[in-house]
């Protein structure tokens, strides 16, 4: 695979001849030489980094970790690439890693530290230009073009060179992978070798029937989805994903059994699988509108690079795997005006540009207003899952307002409620005996503080102390009366005492189920039903597969079959 990564990917361009051997060597930096050892907290745990130095040099960074791969892991190797290219410290963090390479900075730090370093000197040695002449975009011609690189659009690209076709892969982030790592269940699918073998037997009707329980779902999307969706299985398979019957809440549904969760797992699979095909993958390139020709066939796209350059791909087929639209709070507000409020738990930049686009070739839409909410988000980590928020689907919490006053009776589902408070933002309150592993790493982040009083916490989290004392006051006196007096919520009635500790969520903006209408061949519908021609989409881009809401594991399995039939479909029309 020809990985083309921008210089933008840390805002500046690397290079291995910034500084010579020779200059450096005349330089000593580090009082300490030797090698040292610092850890700090990452988004899935620990960062280790032990980095060995010279008196003049870091001569070598080794980082421990669980972070995702294709985002945490991959920028830390592109920050260990510029520290040991350019002896400088004068690096950022990362564009959607930058929990991961906060964690690196401050570990690097640390050891510098350690080793007796000069942090002035080192954070004042600029990282010099790239002194390369090859071009940032040396093929721009394919015989397929796929926007967007999450699991719908990386099987597309797969997909489009099994089937014999060239193809550029582009990606707006600097990570692959996309929302799909978002993702938390299984992937559904019907009469798979896979699923035999593990003695699970499961017909496409059956899968068909489940899927249709929702009447908005369009019954030929539906019935491509579950006839193809064994095959996509077992090509997954092949490309070395293990599956586990066990742990998902259906029939039809299959896990990953690697570490970490089944969408990570497809799409460090399908990364890996990569390496060995001729794919040309652009990071940090967003795409603008699409390019027809005299005919009205879509036949290229033009895209920015980070520095807001423009560049034109050509292609005999286009693939739209841009996802949705989170990320964008004024068509969220256009579309449904009540999630105004709204944010989101998605870590692509799912702008809407792929339904844009689209739109403004004619492109049909369907099931645009139907958005799956999250209702317990916190800004710039995720989302927190019942299982790892104080007390579950039943919180053993207090959930107060900017105004430091209750507004519910505490509960997961509290979406509408949330989106009515001041700026659709809440604060869970609750006690040490609440706290679990993950609200410990969320300490080490900083997004949940913690306070002595009652004034020390509102002063951590901007609330007003003594609107918020009153509050806890009401709630530990129901509490003693054995009734909530104000919302009348039943369980867990225990007080708020002791040691504090609270954090700010609010209601996520988690899957879209609309968007670009396609048909079984995953063309691009107009909106008077014809295929708009040399264009194609899958994933959550697209609508009509879900109808008005997602049946769990449905929403993995959509980017993956409909992107393999996309990439299939694509490079038919382009070979041609």
């Amino acid at each position: 695979m020809k990985r083309k990564f921008l210089a933008a990917l840390l805002g500046a361009a690397l290079t291995a001849s910034a500084l010579s051997a020779s200059a450096l060597a005349e330089e000593a930096v580090f009082s300490n030489p030797g090698t040292y050892t610092a850890t700090e907290t990452g988004i899935n745990g620990d960062v280790t980094l032990t980095v060995t130095f010279s008196d003049s040099e870091i001569t070598d960074i080794q980082v421990e970790s669980s972070e995702t791969p294709t985002i945490g892991q991959a920028a830390m190797e592109s920050l260990t690439e510029t520290v040991l290219a350019n002896q400088s410290l004068a690096i950022d963090t990362v564009s959607g890693a930058t929990l991961s390479s906060t964690a690196y900075i401050a570990a690097l730090t640390s050891c510098v530290e350690q080793a007796g370093g000069d942090l002035e000197t080192l954070q004042n040695r600029e990282i010099a230009d790239s002194d390369s002449d090859e071009e940032a975009y040396p093929v721009t011609e394919a015989d397929v073009i796929v926007i967007g690189a999450g699991g719908a659009g990386l099987s597309a690209a797969k997909t489009a060179d099994e089937n014999g076709a060239s193809v550029i892969l582009i990606e707006k982030s600097s990570n692959i992978g996309g929302n799909t790592l978002c993702a938390t269940m299984g992937i559904n699918a019907a009469e798979s070798q896979v699923q035999t073998d593990l003695g699970v037997t499961v017909t496409v009707e059956e899968l068909i029937e489940a899927q249709m329980n929702n009447d908005d779902a369009i019954e030929e999307l539906v019935t491509t989805f579950a006839v193809n969706s064994g095959e996509t299985i077992d090509w997954l398979a092949s490309l070395g994903v293990e599956f586990s019957a066990e742990g998902g809440n259906s029939d039809f549904m299959l896990m990953a059994t690697a570490d970490g969760k089944t969408s990570t797992t497809l799409i460090n699979a399908l990364n890996n699988s990569l390496d060995s095909t001729d794919i040309t993958l652009y990071l940090n390139t967003a795409a603008t509108s699409l390019v027809t020709d005299e005919n009205g066939t879509v036949v290229g796209v033009v895209c920015e690079d980070a520095d807001g350059n423009e560049v034109t791909f050509t292609g005999s087929s286009i693939v739209l795997c841009t996802g949705g639209f989170g990320q964008n709070s004024e068509l969220l507000a256009e579309v449904r005006p009540d999630l105004a409020n709204a944010i989101t738990d998605e870590i692509a930049p799912t702008t809407g540009d792929g339904l844009l686009m689209a739109q403004e070739l004619g492109a049909d839409t369907v099931n645009l207003e139907d958005i799956q909410l999250f209702p317990h988000v916190i800004v710039g980590y995720g989302l927190l899952t019942p299982m790892n928020m104080p007390g579950g689907f039943n919180p053993d919490a207090i959930f107060v307002n900017e105004n430091a006053e209750r507004f519910v009776a505490e509960a997961f589902e509290v979406s509408d409620a949330i989106l009515a408070q001041p700026d659709g933002m809440a604060y869970c309150i609750f006690t040490e005996n609440n706290l679990n592993e993950t609200l410990e790493g969320l300490m080490e982040l900083g997004y949940v503080v913690s306070g002595e009083t009652v004034e020390e916490l509102a002063e951590k989290l901007g609330l007003d102390a003594d609107a918020l004392q009153a509050t806890i006051d009401q709630w530990n006196a129901d509490c003693e009366a054995g009734a909530d007096s104000q919302f009348g919520r039943e369980s867990n009635l225990n007080k708020i005492e002791g040691t504090l500790y609270g954090y700010n969520f609010g209601v996520g903006a988690h899957y879209f189920m609309g968007g670009i209408l396609i048909n079984e061949y995953t063309q691009v519908v107009d909106t008077n039903g014809d295929a708009i021609e040399g264009l194609y989409a899958a994933g959550e881009v697209t609508g009509g597969f879900h109808g008005s809401y997602r049946v769990d594991g449905s929403g993995t399995a959509d980017a993956f079959v409909f992107g393999r039939l996309a990439g299939k479909y694509a490079a038919a029309n382009a070979m041609e």
